[in-house]
């Protein structure tokens, strides 16, 4: 199938960021579909300019706008910078309970559609305002080639592995909590963080990282290992399958990339039955927390008059369901067919929806 259109993707693509991410996957797709893209290149979270970029897309990058549709993961109050003579599509993720006013009146002045990655995240954009002819769901996706299942148990340790960034809404205060109250003399168990940065400077929205890392350091010794340098795909898929479980307190994910992931390599889940993983996790493939709703605490990015709302996570729960996996002999979990999370199958539905718009 050929597809006869024009996209400029607006937006960061040099980040270890999960949008950076998703944008490169849905861009190599189109390319592979024969579709003339260029990128218009942002800078923003986490951007590297020696980031290893693909040929493919490095040569993509010719910095305006050339395409009939633009598409870009861009914060809503750059809009104002897309050309209003093209079909113009947002991709957007949040994880709170309402949309800030300026999102809401942005994306129905400036966009055509906004594409959300859950049913979650619909009923948040949708709850808040955003005109629903414009809310598209559209799922991430997984890349096989780094993605796949281990073929047999780890050794006699436990290894749980979590990542996360130092933002509060990522719950990792919580997280190291619950392990080391479920293990604190356990000796044959580990935890591997796999940590985005390491803030110097800790923002209004973030724990102070190296202080609780010392804290839980000094604790539990070779039994907490913290990943700090920037890893490749091959080596995060192999970081996945060298564990037997992935374990997060995050408090809301408009999405849940890395729960996706864990489960494409074949490990068990344990997490919070809250946010957008909810598409695709379930108690056959995890392990569900109690958690409770209520007000943040100072969790949010930006700033609104509104009051939002997240999950906490019942601590006594999370450390006994910690010990059930431990003492749970096979490590390895339930194989499921994830062609539905293939990024072609992905980008082929968002040409679909692209070729909606422009009939």
């Amino acid at each position: 199938m050929s597809y006869n259109i024009k996209i400029t993707y607006f937006g960061i693509i040099k980040s270890i960021s999960s949008w950076s991410k998703v944008s490169r996957n849905i861009i190599k797709s189109l390319i592979s579909f024969g579709v003339d893209v260029n990128i218009y290149e942002r800078k923003g979270f986490l951007y590297e300019e020696d980031f290893n970029l693909d040929s493919e897309i490095r040569n993509r990058i010719t910095n305006s706008f050339d395409g009939d549709v633009v598409f870009t993961f861009e914060h809503p109050k750059n809009y104002v910078y897309l050309p209003q003579n093209k079909i113009k599509i947002g991709f957007l993720v949040y994880e709170f309970t309402s949309l800030p006013d300026l999102w809401v009146y942005n994306i129905n002045k400036y966009l055509d559609a906004v594409f959300v990655p859950s049913k979650f995240t619909y009923d948040v954009f949708a709850g808040s305002g955003v005109k629903l002819e414009k809310i598209k769901i559209l799922r991430y996706g997984i890349d096989f080639e780094y993605y796949y299942p281990k073929k047999e148990k780890n050794e006699k340790i436990k290894r749980f592995l979590t990542i996360s960034s130092p933002h509060k809404r990522e719950a990792l205060d919580y997280t190291l909590k619950a392990f080391y109250d479920a293990f604190f003399n356990t000796n044959d168990v580990k935890l591997t963080l796999k940590l985005s940065y390491l803030n110097k400077t800790v923002k209004p929205f973030e724990i102070d990282a190296l202080k609780t890392l010392n804290f839980y350091k000094e604790r539990l010794g070779d039994r907490l290992s913290v990943i700090t340098d920037k890893l490749s795909e091959q080596e995060m898929g192999e970081l996945y399958r060298n564990s037997d479980c992935y374990f997060s307190l995050s408090k809301s994910e408009s999405f849940g990339l890395c729960f996706l992931e864990a489960l494409a390599c074949g490990i068990v889940v344990c997490c919070l039955n809250y946010g957008g993983q909810r598409d695709f996790l379930n108690s056959e493939n995890s392990v569900f927390i109690n958690h409770y709703l209520d007000k943040t605490r100072g969790d949010e990015y930006e700033k609104s008059f509104k009051i939002q709302y997240v999950a906490y996570p019942d601590m006594a729960d999370a450390a006994y369901k910690l010990k059930k996996i431990y003492l749970t002999e096979n490590g390895i979990g339930k194989t499921q067919d994830m062609e539905y999370y293939k990024w072609n199958n992905v980008a082929k539905d968002f040409l679909k929806e692209i070729e909606k718009l422009i009939r």
